[in-house]
């Protein structure tokens, strides 16, 4: 599955609202505007690695085809 960009921003915005609803069943308050968006600015960077880390994965395994086809 790729992800781009647009794909993060998306979610990590979705996850905010999602822990937004549903922290206060679980803590018991409401999270305040700023925790909302400490939380998908975090989510938003953990997507962003995890996406960089697939391309460089991606890109290493085209490299290794690539080297192996030239053997």
């Amino acid at each position: 599955m790729r992800l781009t960009p647009i794909v993060n921003l998306v979610a990590a915005v979705l996850l905010g609202a999602l822990l937004w609803v549903a922290v206060p069943a679980l803590v018991g308050r409401s999270l305040s505007l700023w925790e909302v968006f400490v939380l998908a600015a975090a989510a938003l960077g953990l997507l962003e690695w995890w996406r960089g880390r697939q391309l460089r994965r991606e890109r290493e395994h085209a490299e290794s085809l690539r080297d192996s086809a030239l053997w």
